[in-house]
Parts: C-alpha cells; structure tokens; sequence
C-alpha cells in the first residue's frame, strides 16, 4: 500500500470538477476532516479491512438529511465500486475512531452481538461522527469516498487517505509519488525499482497505480511495464516473501532484437523462454492459461520459435546489479522497436 501522504491543510486546493456542487471551503474542510480520521486509524496499526469498511460506506451510502453529518446505509447500491463489505468485526471496530452507529436493522431476531454479525444479514445502519476533532468526518468520508470510486485503484487511493487526487494540479491517472511506493523496500531493492522507474519516466512513460502494490507504466498509450512493490506480493510463494519488487515488461517487440538475450543473466532468460506458451483458442478468444484477447508473442531464439503467453511472459525477479543493467537495456530496445 502507498505510504500515507503528510499534508497540511493549507495544501489543499480541491478541483471544482470534485466538489459536486458543493461549497467549497466545506469540501475542503471535509478532505481534510476524512484525511486525518484515515490517519489516525493507520496509526493504530488496525487491520486494513477497518478503513476499507469505511470506504464501503462512502461508496455506497447516502445522506440522511441536508446537514450531511451522518449517512444512511442500506447495503450495495454504488455501480463503481464493486467489493464487498468486510466482516461485521472491521466494521464495528470503527467506533473505537469516533463513528457511533444506531438504528440497525438486521435479519437477526433480537439484538445480536454486532461484532458477530453476518455482513449478509445486516439490512441497514446509519452512521455519524461524534469525537469533536475534526468537525466535518461524514461529509468528507462521502466525498472522499465518491473521488476515489473514479480512480483506477479506488481501495489503494482510500487506504492511503490520498486526498491529493481531488487537487487542481492532480494528474488525470493515479500515482502517488514514488517514494511512497516503493518505501517499504530494502535499500538494495529499492535502488534498483527506481533505476527502472527513472528509466521509464526519461523516456516519457505515465504511471498509474493499479491495486495496492502495482504501478504500470504507459509511454505513447500502450503498456510497456509494471512494477510490483510492497511488504508482501500477491502472486509470489511463501518461499520467496523475502523479494518485495518485481518487474514485468511488455516486450511483444523481443523478436526483433533476440541477440540481446545472451548478454541477460540466466534468470532473465528463463523468464523470457523458459514461462507457458500461448496455445490460444480461437472459439473463446482466450489462451491456455485463460488470458483474453492474447495472441502470444512469438519470436525465435537459438534456432528455435516460441509463441509465449502475455499472461506470464517477461516476469523478472533477478534484481543482481547485472540484471538491472539488462532491463534498463531491454526497455531501451523494446522502445526502439515500438511503432
């Protein structure tokens, strides 16, 4: 997850495109209400699914009354946002952070313990903020919440209390900063992520953040890298938990610069030849490995043709100083060789 941002009110200056046609000043103080509350609750080291249940609420619940200090919510309704609720326990555990919920209809008969609730059976809540040290939680807890169901990687943007995706000079496609991608890497790795990453920015590439620990890297409209960065790597075994960065790059022009390969380390050859081949099925327009729309990228090496799998293709793990070197020099060709 993208570290924390520290910011000042005074920082502030909302989009009127993301204030929805409210005052101001009110969203403003709401960013920054919102902002503080996301803080203090990663502060407290809680489970993620805290603050991911408060994003829940933002997304899909609605004003009780013209105030806007407590909202109404009666399960999914947004279009956007599609996860779902975590358990009751996450949720609940909010009022330790100020939210006092009441008026809770459940499918349950009596009245149940609410941290031992099904998620399923809770019908509706309402929710407000009653702490006193930020005056305008709620009101910031739905227009955060409404900003970032428009990003790419709302949960990411939420989690981070990024409120910077609502300023004037926003980038259109979400990205914090690198620094705050890639802090939880030791020093080595984080050398090498932001070789690459420099690499990728001198050459014009946008970032885009995409789920909690990836980054993917657009030059001219198409995709040319991704970079995985993060205390723990979805896809990766148990056994290698220790690697916390991870490449990928769409080489789909390798065919034309083959040559190359033999001066990459062995590793880096086993991820370019050595991953699934394609093998697509045209009734269904999916591969083998059940990738839509992959064609393979095809090309020959040492006498040898290969048609691999985009899925899998060119997922690089080796960060030695040798290896670094050979990306930042596949980058370089690949470019070259785009149309």
């Amino acid at each position: 997850m993208p570290l924390i941002p520290n910011i000042e009110i005074d920082d502030i200056t909302i989009a009127e495109k993301h204030t929805s046609g409210f005052n101001l000043e009110r969203c403003e103080i709401g960013l920054w209400s919102i902002y503080n509350v996301i803080k203090k609750i990663a502060n407290n080291a809680c489970p993620r699914q805290v603050t991911e249940c408060l994003l829940m609420i933002g997304a899909n619940a609605k004003f009780e009354n013209n105030g806007m200090m407590s909202l109404v919510y009666s399960g999914k309704t947004s279009k956007k946002y599609k996860r779902g609720m975590p358990g009751a326990q996450y949720l609940f555990e909010l009022e330790n952070f100020g939210f006092v919920f009441y008026n809770i209809d459940t499918l349950e008969e009596g009245t149940p313990n609410k941290r031992k609730l099904s998620v399923k059976n809770i019908k509706q809540f309402y929710v407000s903020y009653n702490l006193g040290d930020f005056r305008d939680v709620i009101f910031g807890l739905k227009l955060f919440s409404d900003i970032c169901i428009k990003q790419s990687s709302p949960l990411s943007c939420f989690l981070a209390g990024d409120i910077r995706v609502a300023f004037e000079d926003a980038p259109k496609l979400y990205a914090p900063p690198a620094d705050e991608l890639f802090y939880p890497l030791p020093n080595e790795q984080k050398k090498a992520a932001f070789v690459i990453h420099d690499k990728l920015v001198a050459m014009g590439c946008v970032r885009e953040l995409e789920g909690e620990h990836a980054v993917k890297y657009k030059h001219k409209g198409q995709m040319i890298a991704t970079i995985w960065a993060g205390e723990r790597i979805w896809f990766l075994p148990e056994i290698e938990q220790k690697q916390k960065l991870v490449f990928k790059f769409n080489l789909c022009n390798i065919g034309q610069y083959t040559a190359y390969l033999d001066e990459c380390t062995e590793e880096i050859r086993k991820s370019i030849v050595g991953v699934d081949n394609c093998g697509h099925n045209k009734k269904n327009e999916r591969c083998a490995n059940g990738q839509k729309n992959c064609d393979g990228v095809i090309f020959e090496y040492q006498g040898k043709k290969y048609k691999k799998c985009t899925r899998y293709f060119c997922i690089f793990k080796d960060l030695s100083e040798q290896a670094i070197f050979n990306y930042v020099m596949l980058i370089t060709l690949e470019n070259e060789h785009r149309i």
